[in-house]
């Protein structure tokens, strides 16, 4: 094969490289770009059916019920560890009198 076609095939290659390269490229910032309008509409849509300020107010009720909840697993949690630590310490006196009963 003569050496000047084989220099024009490999830019020909080269070249529909580039090409493909550049469009696969401009592809990706068009669905990019139609990504985020997308979330804009979505956005815009659910401003349609609830106000900020609902949903505010919504998270607002929704964080303090969470509060509540959990203020109160930790008062049981508390409430429970301090049951045990009480069982505990009669365990030990009991076994201590055992021990000492049976010295």
């Amino acid at each position: 094969m003569p050496d000047h076609l084989f220099v024009l095939v490999i830019t020909a290659m080269l070249g529909w490289g580039g090409f493909t390269w550049r469009r696969s490229e401009h592809a990706v910032d068009l669905a990019g770009k139609a990504c985020d309008r997308s979330d804009q509409l979505e956005i815009k849509l659910a401003e349609k059916y609830l106000s900020k300020q609902e949903f505010e107010i919504q998270m607002e009720r929704l964080f303090n019920t969470l509060n509540r909840f959990e203020q109160k697993l930790y008062f049981h949690v508390y409430a429970q560890t301090q049951d045990i630590n009480k069982l505990r310490a009669r365990l030990r006196q009991y076994e201590k009198s055992d021990d000492d009963g049976i010295l």
